[in-house]
């Protein structure tokens, strides 16, 4: 797999202009980037609304100029992350003889189509893509026409020449609107980048669920190709994170689709059986320095990338290199798991979270006094969403210990003890590494 880490990038500096063209014609006088102080209110305004989900299923306008200033490059790498493992294995590539066909549902601006672009360009692909924007506010699809048309004129086409359409739908009729985009033909890539959280807000939690995985499902078989995926992305709070994790286990339960990521098993989400437990991306991808000014004006953040996603595809490819069941092929001793925390440090230890391959939950920790002995990548070295392999001994296979051979004996050592304990000689292998600075 080529490295994923190296597919998340923040805009560059170049993009400033960009969204300058697009916001100048706004206002009277012109308005930028750099007018923190007509700005800063409305990012304000616009992450008040999202964080105490006024946002959600709200017909008044939220400030346009805020949300292409500051939420379209704070977004743009969220839709990137979502789908870097795609990309990174393999599984999502530009065709050499057509274009990539993309659907993106309730796309506002366009982001997480741009981030999927750069995630491709920045694995070294070229070539075209077909983008569908679909969205029920016409003035939005309007400013994500025009950051396009700006982005063609002072950015080009190289790598990747992406050509972008739109379609008015209203939200309440998603799987309408998916259906007419269908007709056109099915889609190599169908996104739902922060939708769900607005879909049916004041339902109550199983109506909402089971509406929701209807969708998902009527989005799977109408509108992805057989070889495609459908790429979700959520908000990375705990209540909008955990509500994804049940439509997961919903929408694998009626076998519309399979997980590619970031599961690697297709067992039930063990998050899911501890109510304060969530599984969420924080990835050390900042904010471009332009917009920090911004973020300060408006007390939020500009460090650091947090969001939740959910890959499906109907060909039943996957990340993980689990059997449909959840267990590894052959009888292996090794355990490879997802790591679902940042390292915790305490004296004499150092403790981790994991999903592992076989659907467990589990918290790991390598004593201190075990480094020097362990092999591989140092344990130290581990983040939040770094795919690991953890085995003992050297490799040889279990059927080489015979009488009392130490080494032979060495490699039937669990990796993990049942007490969570990592043993001394325990070799680290990053499968998939997580971003990094």
């Amino acid at each position: 797999m080529d490295r994923p880490q190296a597919l998340v990038r923040p805009l560059e500096a170049r993009w400033q202009e960009v969204l300058d063209e697009v916001l100048r014609p706004m206002h009277r006088p012109p308005l930028t980037t750099k007018d923190v102080a007509r700005l800063g209110p409305k990012v304000e305004e616009l992450s008040r609304a999202y964080n105490r989900a006024e946002a959600e299923g709200r017909r008044t306008k939220l400030p346009l100029e805020a949300r292409i200033a500051f939420s379209f490059p704070r977004d743009v790498p969220k839709g990137a992350g979502a789908a870097r493992e795609l990309v990174a294995s393999g599984a999502l590539t530009l065709p050499a003889d057509r274009p990539l066909r993309v659907l993106d549902l309730g796309a506002g601006l366009g982001a997480m189509t741009w981030g999927l672009v750069r995630a491709l360009a920045a694995s070294g692909a070229s070539g075209r893509v077909d983008a569908v924007l679909v969205d029920e506010d016409t003035e939005v699809l309007e400013a994500a026409r025009a950051i396009g048309r700006a982005a063609r004129a002072l950015l080009g086409t190289e790598p990747i020449d992406l050509r972008l359409a739109t379609e008015v739908r209203s939200l309440d009729a998603l799987g309408a609107g998916a259906a007419a985009s269908a007709a056109r033909g099915p889609h190599d890539v169908v996104i739902l980048g922060q939708v769900l959280s607005e879909i049916d807000p004041r339902a109550d939690a199983a109506t909402r669920l089971a509406r929701q995985a209807a969708l998902v499902t009527h989005v799977l078989e109408t509108t992805v190709a057989p070889d495609g995926a459908l790429v979700i992305v959520e908000p990375a709070l705990r209540e909008r994170t955990r509500h994804l994790h049940a439509l997961r286990d919903r929408v694998i339960d009626g076998g519309a689709g399979t997980v590619f990521a970031p599961c690697l098993h297709a067992r039930p989400c063990p998050m899911l059986a501890v109510e304060t437990e969530w599984c969420h991306e924080d990835l050390p991808v900042d904010l471009p320095p332009w917009t920090a000014p911004l973020a300060r004006a408006a007390g939020l953040r500009w460090q650091g990338l947090t969001f939740s996603y959910l890959v499906l595809r109907r060909d039943g490819r996957a990340l993980g290199a689990a059997s449909p069941g959840g267990a590894p092929e052959g009888g292996s001793r090794d355990v490879r798991f997802r790591a679902v925390s940042d390292l915790l440090r305490s004296k004499g230890k150092l403790e981790l979270f994991i999903c592992r391959e076989d659907g467990a939950r589990q918290r790991i920790r390598r004593l201190d006094r075990d480094a020097a002995a362990a092999r591989g990548v140092p344990f130290e070295d581990l983040r939040r969403g770094d795919v690991v392999t953890l085995c003992a001994g050297s490799g040889a296979p279990p059927s080489a210990s015979v009488g009392g051979d130490t080494a032979a004996a060495e490699e039937l050592t669990p990796p993990i003890d049942e007490r969570g304990r990592v043993s001394a000689k325990a070799n680290v292998a990053i499968d998939v590494a997580a971003t990094r600075k």
